[in-house]
């Protein structure tokens, strides 16, 4: 799946993390690969393979310049592009004139450091996601890094009959005896799924019976290639939010899941935190960026509160990382059992690997050069009559490969 992701535009870190002009380097990893993310003097953030192409030492631990990086082992000071700028252990007329530190496309938007780490003739426009066009108290960005594989977090997140039973104490606040208090179609945990394909990756729509006197309700949820989605909003988090999250490899048993909710009103970072379950440090070091789940501590599950508690977690996305660490760093997915549920995650896998053998026939993969900035999702009734894809203007169907 390499070469997939490397197609695309990718986070590496949030802009925070490089804050100031001159500031700290940040040492980052990304699909199995180390690098080192600056600002430098002028403002202008950098992307290099980490190592000093001297004698590798690491520019992580680099003096930041006006102009780039410099090793402080022996001086050699590169700019944004890589370019060899200064060697202070020889002579100005003897420095090396093709050495380069090997450098990576940068774009900053919506809150996060992007970076493409593709062939140069194949990249892609810059990132461009409906999230990025709105004021920064209109959206909130985490990352949250997990011990997992990728595919297991964006499995879950595009498993729809899970929602109103692993987060019943959101999605059917009644399960645990009479209330009257319910959220919309969720007492229905059985969801019928249909998919349809798209250039961008996919639709999966999510139909469930509504209560007594109610209609059917339908969500809908695109899969963005290589590994994002758009929850949409409703119920659960309001019917103008929604979040985007992209699940993004820092190796193949470690997983960065950034996250941006956004809508039409002001969103505090404190609400944010609590509705996930990440405002506890005991689970979620805001700080490091990171999970602090083990099994040893049970995953921070109480079974103490499991009477009024379904999952005996607080957040809706502390239960999800919470079952994808449960899982190990890779599932092992011979031993699965699939059933009709499951349909977008099958579609997802046959997507991905679509994508790896498009480009081993040297064609791009799915998603490639796509716009993506009017893709969208939606939880509303079903429309009685019309077509599912009436409620998404910009939903555009493509032929399902063979």
């Amino acid at each position: 799946m390499g070469a997939v992701f490397r197609r695309f535009w990718l986070p590496i870190c949030t802009s925070d993390r490089v804050p100031v002009p001159g500031g700290a380097p940040r040492f980052e990893r990304l699909l199995g690969e180390n690098f080192v993310v600056f600002r430098n003097g002028e403002g202008r953030v950098g992307v290099l393979d980490e190592l000093c192409p001297h004698r590798g030492a690491s520019l992580s631990l680099g003096r930041v310049e006006d102009c780039g990086i410099r090793c402080i082992y022996h001086g050699w000071k590169f700019g944004n592009d890589g370019a060899l700028l200064e060697v202070m252990n020889i002579p100005a007329n003897r420095r090396p004139p093709n050495v380069r530190a090997p450098s990576f496309p940068v774009v900053e938007a919506g809150g996060i450091v992007w970076t493409y780490l593709g062939p140069k003739e194949h990249q892609p426009p810059a990132p461009h996601f409906a999230f990025m066009n709105l004021p920064e108290n209109q959206r909130v960005l985490l990352r949250v890094d997990g011990n997992y594989n990728w595919v297991q977090s964006l499995e879950g997140g595009l498993d729809s009959s899970h929602v109103g039973i692993l987060h019943s104490n959101a999605a059917r606040p009644g399960w645990n005896g009479p209330s009257e208090v319910k959220v919309g179609a969720f007492e229905d945990t059985g969801p019928v799924l249909e998919v349809e394909d798209t250039e961008f990756g996919y639709h999966y729509a999510a139909f469930r019976q509504g209560g007594p006197g109610q209609p059917s309700n339908v969500r809908i949820v695109p899969f963005i290639m290589p590994s994002g989605r758009i929850i949409p909003g409703g119920a659960l988090q309001g019917a103008s939010n929604h979040t985007i999250a992209f699940e993004i490899p820092i190796d193949d048993e470690h997983t960065a899941t950034y996250t941006v909710r956004y809508g039409g009103a002001p969103i505090s970072r404190e609400s944010r935190l609590r509705e996930t379950g990440f405002d506890d440090p005991e689970v979620y070091s805001q700080e490091q960026q990171r999970l602090l789940l083990t099994r040893a501590n049970y995953n921070r599950q109480r079974r103490d509160i499991m009477d009024r508690n379904w999952s005996g977690l607080n957040g809706i996305a502390f239960e999800d990382t919470v079952i994808a660490t449960s899982m190990g760093p890779i599932q092992d997915r011979t031993k699965e059992h699939l059933i009709a549920s499951d349909l977008a995650v099958a579609r997802l896998r046959r997507r991905l690997l679509d994508s790896a053998a498009r480009i081993e026939r040297g064609e791009p993969p799915v998603g490639a050069h796509v716009d993506t900035s009017l893709i969208s999702s939606i939880d509303a009734p079903a429309p009685q009559g019309a077509h599912w894809r009436t409620l998404l203007p910009n939903h555009r169907a493509v032929a399902t490969a063979a």
